[in-house]
């Protein structure tokens, strides 16, 4: 029999523990100890069980060659379950069995995201809460976000990047070395975006890299400037998920927002295509004044063609400080209303909060992290300066230019800042009754308070109240 990863399987070492992800199913687990070395002799490469067995037997001492064969035939199986891995007689049966995301159909799998009986050979555990864990002691890249250009066709009247910024091209030399640096560090995610990521004229070399070192890759995009030549690569790519923006179902009012006439032609020929070719495609679908009362068609158009969809209603200042695009930024009326809608079709959002009113000592809570901020995640601009995130573009961390990036990750003294910042660093959101109703993000308070990041924008206290009371309300 042989066994080996499926093409939208990854594996990675994250400090003490192995982990296994699926793009597919977006599944994941947390192995420690026979787990992981399990883990770690697994390949996309068809191998025997008896060459598994061959390359972990050498790791363990005192166990006997039957009981590890047990163990890693229940580890194989359990993993086949959940369409990590394939198995079959020969090469033609792995390639029949291996699953492909399509349209047509939504693969049903279990979630194995618990603690096993701590008695089990093999065990996995909550993800979320082993990596928290261990990223608040260990701060590891998990996920990168490289700004390939800030050039972009489009001028969207709430971006935060301020548009006479929008210049820069980051040299392919620039980007294939911070990838392979990535893949040495054990990055998982990378996301390439812009500006406008398909207009940077290697983007399709930029692809084949990215599938070369083995990164789960998202893209960024408004789909404007695809061709016949891009969607072959992207194909190649394999990315988990390409994102573009479609703001409303009606013409004139999407390419008001991107002030672009025929965008929005472009946009949904380019999501037709994509879908057509079996590439995953979300649509995400910002909220303004501008589309407020037609947002939810952008949702129904998403939904008739099995696409995923995102809506957000929480802009954020330009990180110049300037805040003309929060003009288009829903007053509190329309928040409210907005909120009641959200919740009368998305039950998931009323779960979410009752998680986050689980009961805590002020101290533990205090010692949290405000966000993944420093700990797993970092933005790449075009410039080549290292960003906290996107939209905190600024906080200058280094510049991949002139320094490693883990030379950046490690001592750069904006960075250890960042790690030192918790819950407890801003009082006012310790105390604050509203506290589970609400997204604190350092980046919007920096954006809003002229480079403050501990101070909070009193509209997003606004907004916390408000979805505490529609919340309740609809508890009762």
């Amino acid at each position: 029999m042989l066994y080996s990863l499926c093409q939208d399987t990854f594996v990675r070492q994250i400090g003490q523990y192995g982990y296994i992800y699926s793009q597919l199913t977006k599944h994941d687990r947390t192995y420690s100890e026979s787990g992981r070395v399990f883990l770690k002799a697994l390949s996309r490469k068809p191998q025997t069980l008896e060459t598994l067995l061959e390359k972990i037997t050498q790791k363990f001492d005192g166990v006997s060659e039957s009981e590890l064969k047990t163990d890693l035939i229940d580890f194989l199986q359990s993993l086949e379950k959940d369409r990590y891995i394939v198995s079959g007689e020969n090469e033609h049966e792995l390639d029949i069995k291996e699953p492909h995301f399509t349209y047509a159909e939504n693969p049903k799998t279990a979630i194995y995201n618990y603690m096993q009986n701590p008695d089990d050979a093999i065990k996995y555990a909550d993800t979320s809460e082993v990596l928290l864990a261990e990223y608040l002691e260990r701060p590891h890249i998990h996920g990168c976000q490289i700004e390939t250009t800030s050039c972009c066709n489009e001028r969207c009247l709430h971006c935060y990047i301020p548009h006479e910024f929008k210049m820069e091209i980051l040299p392919y030399n620039i980007i294939e070395n911070v990838l392979v640096q990535l893949s040495e560090m054990g990055t998982l995610n990378l996301t390439l975006t812009g500006g406008e990521v398909l207009s940077h004229p290697d983007i399709v070399k930029i692809l084949r890299k990215a599938r070369e070192l083995d990164f789960s890759i998202s893209i960024l995009s408004n789909l404007t400037l695809l061709t016949p030549e891009l969607i072959k690569a992207i194909k190649e790519a394999n990315p988990s998920l390409i994102q573009t923006s479609l703001y409303s179902t009606v013409a004139t009012e999407h390419d008001h927002i991107t002030q672009i006439k025929g965008s929005f032609a472009k946009t949904t020929a380019a999501i037709d295509t994509l879908i057509a070719e079996n590439i995953p495609v979300q649509i995400s679908c910002i909220v303004m004044k501008s589309n407020f009362r037609s947002y939810k068609n952008v949702l129904k158009y998403a939904q008739e063609r099995k696409c995923k969809a995102q809506t957000d209603f929480i802009m954020m200042a330009r990180y110049d400080f300037s805040t003309e695009n929060l003009a288009e930024r829903l007053d509190l009326d329309e928040t409210e209303e907005l909120i009641r809608d959200i919740m009368a079709y998305d039950k998931e959002y009323i779960e979410l909060t009752d998680t986050l009113v689980k009961e805590k000592s002020r101290e533990k809570e205090a010692n949290e992290a405000m966000c993944g901020v420093g700990r797993d995640n970092l933005c790449i601009a075009a410039s080549g300066v290292v960003y906290p995130c996107s939209g905190w573009q600024g906080m200058a961390l280094g510049n991949v230019k002139e320094q490693p990036v883990k030379d950046i990750w490690e001592r750069s003294p904006k960075m250890l800042e960042l790690r030192s910042i918790t819950k407890g660093s801003i009082p006012k959101c310790m105390d604050c009754e509203d506290k589970q109703f609400c997204a604190a993000c350092l980046a919007r308070n920096f954006n809003e308070s002229d480079g403050d990041y501990l101070k909070v924008s009193p509209h997003f206290c606004k907004v916390a109240k408000i979805n505490r009371k529609i919340v309740e309300e609809v508890k009762k």
